[in-house]
């Protein structure tokens, strides 16, 4: 299982401009961060299993990022390799057990690289509510484009599908999917591509992703991408147009 990044990149910029609207003279700013912790689940050996995630996003850059569970395990989150302003931490497939991560409230110690100015707490609270196990049931081409078809899972909020190239590399986000969608479907020409120069190209290897997403209870439309509770995926590997 790849190193699977739950950040979009609309997300991040969203609030970026936030944090950077709420800088005010006298400079500089104190520390402001956002703090996400969630679970994923997925199927590995028909079995689901279970591994916590975070990440933060920050005003300024970072130095670093610790997280405490509620049962006194401690996460060391790592700096994203395009902005220091975000640091994060998503299992890999070692990390994945069958039981879920205790509920309750991560406490984030998060310092900046600014000299003198203290470390910082924030607070995300991780409730007790779980998805069922999302599956992907086919992923064919239909006159050149993707479909991706999938059963219903019970209390979920969204859905996404994402398409990654073989080095793990995000090519394609789909918008948030309503919770009584079960199928998708996309092309070349659609929107959703990370980059309009990089998209699929026929006879070539991808894996696609399907996403069922459970926002926390106190989200609203404008911040759930930022207050995630649980998240459920499936992936199949293709080959585009065949």
């Amino acid at each position: 299982m790849r190193n699977r990044k739950l950040i979009l990149s609309a997300v991040v910029a969203l609030l970026v401009v936030t944090f950077n609207a709420c800088i005010e003279d006298p400079e500089p700013a104190p520390l402001d961060v956002a703090a996400d912790a969630f679970v994923q689940k997925t199927i590995l050996n028909g079995e689901e299993m279970y591994a916590p995630a975070f990440w933060t996003l920050a005003n300024k850059p970072l130095e670093s990022v610790t997280v405490e569970a509620p049962d006194d395990e401690t996460w060391q989150l790592e700096k994203d390799p395009g902005s220091s302003l975000v640091f994060s931490h998503f299992p890999e497939t070692a990390q994945y057990t069958d039981s879920l991560p205790p509920s309750g409230d991560y406490v984030f110690t998060v310092a900046s690289t600014q000299e003198g100015e203290a470390p910082i707490t924030v607070v995300d609270k991780l409730e007790d509510s779980e998805l069922g196990a999302v599956s992907i049931d086919s992923a064919q081409f239909v006159n050149a484009k993707l479909k991706i078809t999938w059963a219903a899972v019970e209390d979920v909020d969204d859905y996404l599908v994402r398409l990654y190239d073989e080095s793990n590399n995000l090519l394609f986000v789909s918008p948030s999917l309503a919770n009584n969608k079960t199928e998708f479907t996309f092309g070349i020409n659609d929107s959703g591509w990370a980059d309009a120069n990089d998209r699929a190209e026929t006879g070539e290897n991808y894996k696609v992703e399907l996403l069922a997403l459970l926002y926390e209870s106190t989200s609203t439309t404008s911040n759930k991408n930022y207050n995630i509770q649980f998240i459920s995926f499936d992936s199949k590997d293709i080959v585009w147009d065949e």
